[in-house]
């Protein structure tokens, strides 16, 4: 049958809203050229901060804890739990993590809400379900907590091994974002028993005697990368797993110091702390193409923001991943270098008319091409060869709960870097290396035409991304697009948006439904489809009064911790309705 027209009241809308919405995003740019990206604030993030506060400095951070308990106060759902958001449903992390932080630093004011917590954590399944790994996904940090806090026993309390500073360097280069954290803690396991510290002690050995100025070696190394103003990996949670290892050994007050004074930089309006700085890198590229596919690309305004996104690029090799120089982090002075950022930043310059003949754009694309892992997918920090790559959580836990321990392939990531790589004119059709990346995709498409994906929840993300991928190098019209389009098609949501589950369970997301219209619209899906005349019309119809949208709880962060993001919304709602009017514009 015949597809229907679009309807022309949809075209208006629109026109009206891309206005509005460009409006809004520049006037929140910074002077520099970039947006912010803020993430929100998390409970989980905020009592580990205050944790750390309490052990190396209680005095001089007491202005920081008293506003870090309030804000947990505040913030406690009805059901007396905490999730990883302020206002979302409740988790045995989250609330755990909190009762712990609380009884350790407000034991007296925070009474009642600590009964109320531990209510919610039996519920969970108590003290059982901490230790289980299937159901408390930071159980080592939680339940050392709950020690130290005196709610738990040291019975089955992991030890975090510091001989992983031992390993050879290619492999140590393989250890991901949660490096320090296991460093920091293997120093606080490995340090001669002196009694009074309230939490356990382990053999000391002559190997942890040996892995222990590696330990610190390690530690120092990533201090001078990050800066006076870094924390580690950017991150205050992180800079918080730090702290306390390195209070609790006695080790490096310097460091700690450092940490303490990231704390004071990074503490929110509310009072509290994110899981990571805010993404600006991430907001910014993600903006600045939604611009340029909205026809301002010639616009001054984001003339500036490539300019800073240039700006942004690493000139440094990050040893302690093995990556190269060329890449973005997703913060600046000091993030990490990635596959996701460099592959926006590409794009990003791409979409500025700049290809590889640029040598900033040839930089990134081989630091995309030397990056990508031997079967021909792209994992975020590290290149994975045959070996896969290592993540001290799985170290730390004892055992590889589910995939999201190993921060291996990525779905997106793959997908992100092979749409940089072919706009940028880096891969031209038919390029050997986009072949094997088609072939990965094809294995790792699930029976029912689903991807899934590492670093956001649910299927129709990795989905999505991989279509708009296809679509972006000429591949649109294969069987794994055809696939993607299958399951997309059967998952959208009565209200014709996408959510993280089948319908009707999951309710419809920004992000989610801007990278399945994404990808349907690049893989050349008719514009006039319901299919996408419905996606497009619900994020038309989801936007807040300023013409923005609302961010949901779909990023996933270190061991399963969840987190929103709200540039990842406005950036991919923004490409997603400029690329479906690019689409219906070249239909009529």
């Amino acid at each position: 049958p015949d597809t229907p027209d679009i309807p022309d009241v949809l075209l208006a809308d629109l026109d009206r809203a891309l206005a509005r919405t460009t409006d809004a995003l520049f006037t929140l740019q910074r002077p520099d050229g970039s947006w912010e990206g803020r993430l929100s604030p998390s409970a989980p993030a905020t009592a580990d901060v205050l944790i750390a506060m309490h052990l190396a400095d209680p005095e001089g951070c007491r202005d920081l804890i008293e506003r870090g308990v309030s804000w947990l106060l505040r913030t406690q759902q009805e059901d007396g739990g905490w999730g990883d958001d302020a206002d979302t449903e409740s988790t045995l992390n989250g609330t755990a993590l909190t009762v712990a932080a609380l009884a350790l630093v407000a034991p007296d004011r925070a009474a009642g809400n600590i009964r109320r917590g531990w209510r919610r954590v039996e519920e969970f399944g108590g003290a059982e379900a901490v230790r289980d790994v299937e159901k408390c996904s930071l159980t080592v940090l939680v339940h050392f907590y709950l020690v130290l806090a005196g709610l738990m026993s040291e019975e089955g309390l992991l030890r975090v091994p510091i001989e992983l500073s031992l390993l050879p360097g290619p492999l140590r280069r393989k250890l991901t974002f949660a490096m320090p954290t296991a460093m920091a803690w293997g120093l606080m396991c490995a340090a001669p028993a002196e009694g009074g510290a309230g939490h356990r002690r382990w053999a000391r050995t002559a190997v942890n005697r040996a892995a222990t100025p590696r330990a610190i070696e390690y530690l120092d190394g990533l201090v001078g990368f990050e800066g006076p103003d870094g924390g580690f990996v950017e991150s205050p949670m992180m800079s918080a797993n730090v702290v306390i290892g390195l209070a609790l050994a006695r080790q490096r007050p310097d460091i700690v110091r450092h940490c303490l004074k990231y704390f004071r930089a990074t503490v929110k309006p509310e009072g509290a702390w994110s899981v990571t700085r805010d993404l600006e890198v991430d907001a910014t590229n993600f903006i600045t193409v939604g611009m340029q596919h909205a026809g301002l690309a010639d616009d001054p305004r984001v003339g500036n923001a490539v300019a800073w996104i240039r700006r942004a690029q690493r000139d440094e090799e990050f040893i302690w991943t093995g990556a190269p120089s060329g890449g973005w982090g997703w913060g600046l002075p000091s993030g990490w270098p990635n596959s996701g950022n460099t592959a926006d930043a590409v794009l990003a310059l791409s979409g500025a008319g700049h290809d590889v003949r640029d040598p900033q754009v040839r930089r990134g694309a081989d630091w995309l091409l030397r990056q990508q892992n031997h079967d021909g997918s792209w994992s975020c920090f590290a290149r994975v060869g045959r070996i896969a790559s290592l993540d001290p959580s799985f170290a730390m836990v004892g055992k590889a709960r589910s995939p999201k321990v190993l921060y291996g392939p990525c779905a997106v990531m793959s997908a992100e870097a092979v749409s940089a790589l072919g706009l940028s004119g880096a891969c031209p059709p038919g390029d050997p290396r986009l072949v094997r990346a088609y072939e990965w995709f094809k294995r790792v498409q699930r029976a029912d035409g689903g991807i899934d994906n590492k670093w956001y929840v649910g299927r129709v993300t990795g989905t999505g991304s991989v279509l708009r991928a296809l679509g972006d190098v000429g591949l649109g019209h294969t069987e794994v697009a055809r696939r993607c389009v299958s399951w997309l098609r059967l998952h959208q949501n009565p209200d014709g948006g996408w959510g993280r589950t089948a319908p009707p369970d999951g309710p419809s997301t920004v992000e989610e439904t801007s990278m399945a219209l994404l990808g349907l619209v690049a893989a050349g899906t008719d514009p006039a489809d319901p299919l996408l005349v419905r996606g497009a019309r619900w994020l038309i119809e989801h936007r807040n009064a300023d013409g923005l949208w609302s961010p949901s709880l779909v990023g996933v962060y270190f061991l399963e911790l969840l987190y929103r993001h709200d540039h990842t919304a406005n950036g991919y709602a923004l490409q997603a309705l400029a690329r479906y009017r690019e689409s219906a514009r070249r239909a009529l």
